[in-house]
């Protein structure tokens, strides 16, 4: 009997950081994963999407007790646990959060701040934690029109993929936009998102 060749499994995170549901930076995380729902290399492949939105996670702030300094667990025991298990296992991560006063959303910058264990982890304990090269991106949207707007919210994400063992593939980011539904406004915005989802390669 002839062997089928096992479906390669790929594992995809979006983490939607605005506290907005169906907002600006929703609307185009949900495009980029149309796009992914639509590229032929990856859709044969077992595919594994998953979301989190960090507003409706029930988890607390890093209360900062160094505990995870010790053996690189955190001794908050929430819903950050089940989550530290997808940061690690995922072959691909997607984060998306408006600019609040010239960084990330306050849900997201307190999810960032409980992966401090994984800045324990590589580090003070120098335990790698994954093994698989990983890429990721940043979406983000800004009622601010400056040039450097986004400027901080990028070292956040980029602090953030380094402990997680990610490269920073690229960003999508997006000045003047405010109100909901603001980026339907820019038709290229979206059609760029869904452009790299469908043309994502993990060969």
């Amino acid at each position: 009997m002839e062997n089928i060749p096992e479906k390669i499994k790929i594992s995809i995170l979006l983490i939607y950081g605005s506290p907005r549901r169906n907002g600006n930076t929703d609307e185009l995380m949900n495009k980029f994963e149309q796009g992914l729902l639509c590229n032929e290399k990856i859709i044969k492949s077992s595919l594994s999407i998953e979301k989190i939105f960090v507003s409706s996670l029930k988890f607390s702030p890093c209360i900062e007790c160094r505990h995870c300094s010790i053996d690189g667990e955190c001794a908050l025991k929430d819903e950050m646990q089940e989550v530290y298990d997808k940061l690690i296992s995922c072959d691909f991560i997607a984060v998306s959060s408006p600019v609040f006063f010239t960084s990330v959303s306050g849900y997201l910058k307190a999810f960032i701040d409980r992966c401090q264990k994984f800045w324990a982890l590589k580090y003070e304990l120098k335990k790698r934690v994954v093994y698989k090269e990983r890429k990721g991106i940043f979406i983000s949207t800004a009622g601010s029109g400056s040039d450097t707007i986004f400027d901080c919210p990028k070292k956040v994400i980029k602090a953030l993929f380094d402990v997680l063992y990610v490269k920073y593939d690229r960003d999508f980011v997006y000045r003047s936009i405010d109100f909901k539904d603001d980026i339907l406004k820019i038709p290229e915005a979206l059609k760029e998102v869904h452009e790299y989802g469908t043309a994502l390669n993990f060969e």
